[in-house]
């Protein structure tokens, strides 16, 4: 919503059924945090993943929309998966005042435990229609072996 007194961007509150509940529980608990823009215009961005156990790999699919694949950093350790990055706003003036304003910039990061080792060298990462997807081959130690029952 937009302060008339003030013309600033105010946070607009989800009317999701379930996310009212635990508001009424617990308010401002659940509320998106602002991440130090005065007029709250620019919100603390973290990646949603989906992490998919291969009898071979690890798989994870991370959402980054709008993201300049440049300006994405995968790192990886061990079982650990780091993925950071910046997505920057246009600092064009717009004519007008914005009613509602939920788009994200700014840097975001996400570190990612794995349940095994994965071998870093012959990971592949790939960008697509606003998802990173990574493929990550488990280390030798950690793949799965069918032992034959004598």
């Amino acid at each position: 919503m937009v302060d008339e007194k003030n013309s600033s961007v105010q946070s607009v509150r989800s009317v999701d059924p379930v996310e009212q509940f635990f508001d009424s529980l617990l308010p401002g608990v659940f509320r998106p945090v602002n991440n130090g823009n005065q007029n709250g215009s620019v919100r603390a961005h973290i990646a949603h993943i989906d992490v998919l156990d291969r009898d071979n790999e690890i798989v994870i699919r991370a959402e980054v929309p709008g993201m300049d694949k440049e300006k994405l950093d995968v790192q990886v350790h061990g079982n650990q998966v780091y993925i950071s990055g910046s997505k920057e706003e246009n600092k064009t003036e717009e004519e007008g005042k914005y009613i509602y304003r939920e788009r994200r910039y700014g840097d975001f990061s996400r570190t990612v435990q794995l349940p095994v080792d994965v071998d870093a060298s012959q990971s592949k990462a790939a960008y697509k229609d606003g998802v990173l997807e990574l493929v990550l081959p488990k280390a030798e130690s950690a793949k799965r072996r069918k032992i034959s029952v004598e």
